[in-house]
């Protein structure tokens, strides 16, 4: 088995984010740019197995996201968007997915993450990034088109759909034009209804970005309470204000901002396509 080291340390690492309660069996994603260029990433279902990772728990794939070793199962259904963030990210070493709560929050409602500690600042923003993941399934399985789906991933299409077809563009405009910020910190961003991924130059950054996040989450929350719903990123030397109660419409350029779905086409998606496998 190849990259034995670096298994046993994204071993940890999930250990770790459970630990501090950023990972939970509802989903999520690590992953790691190795040395030569290989992409090592945790396998699809990990997540619904409770997040109890051996080094064979850990597929190994190419930058194309062709097969180069497997020993357990094939890549998350989120595989596209990392493969997406180490192409357009030259300085992208590590990449950190989780549905860690509060930060979740958020991103139910569409809003960003906004910095209300030291610790967030070094973000700048942190923007949600939108799609009707049943609305694209739904349309995706009335009418299926080829995607160029990565070998290393379960080939469900239904799934694939969002992330190519809806996530890709929003990478492209709002995260590829940031990869210069990369030589000094990492990049957050929140999916809409989904969770967070982080992306850092080295793991250990990678998962402190998610914890600043989260913190930075958490404590906006607690603020919301106690000024009946309005926070403040810097109080007292700044008069700018947010307000949780006002989540972002969805991007103009998106596929589901366009497009309706009837009930019945929502509901077959929704019992035919099944867990996201996350």
């Amino acid at each position: 088995m190849r990259y034995q080291s670096h298994r046993q340390h994204l071993t940890r690492v999930v250990e770790d984010l459970i630990a501090w309660e950023a990972l939970n069996p509802a989903g999520g994603a690590v992953s790691v740019r190795l040395p030569d260029g290989n992409i090592l990433m945790s396998r699809t279902r990990i997540a619904f197995d409770r997040w109890k990772p051996t080094v064979r728990d850990f597929i190994v794939l190419d930058p194309n996201g062709r097969i180069v070793e497997q020993t357990g199962g094939l890549g998350a259904s989120g595989t596209p968007m990392h493969l997406d963030l180490y192409r357009l990210l030259p300085k992208a070493g590590a990449i950190v997915h989780a549905h860690a709560p509060y930060t979740l929050a958020f991103a139910s409602l569409g809003i960003p993450v906004p910095s209300v500690i030291n610790r967030a600042d070094m973000f700048g923003n942190v923007p949600c990034l939108h799609a009707d993941d049943t609305t694209v399934k739904a349309r995706y399985l009335a009418n299926p088109t080829p995607l160029d789906l990565p070998e290393g991933m379960e080939q469900r299409g239904d799934v694939a759909a969002i992330s190519l077809l809806e996530y890709r563009p929003q990478l492209e405009d709002m995260i590829a034009p940031r990869a210069a910020e990369m030589e000094r910190h990492g990049l957050a961003f929140t999916l809409y209804r989904h969770g967070a991924f982080t992306v850092g130059r080295e793991m250990e950054e990678t998962v402190d970005l998610m914890l600043r996040l989260e913190e930075s989450a958490r404590t906006a929350l607690l603020q919301a309470q106690l000024t009946g719903g309005i926070v403040y990123p810097n109080r007292l030397y700044s008069t700018e204000t947010v307000s949780v109660g006002e989540a972002a419409p969805p991007p103009a350029h998106s596929v589901t901002a366009s497009t309706e779905v009837s009930a019945s086409e929502t509901a077959e998606a929704a019992s035919v396509a099944g867990p996201s496998q996350r």
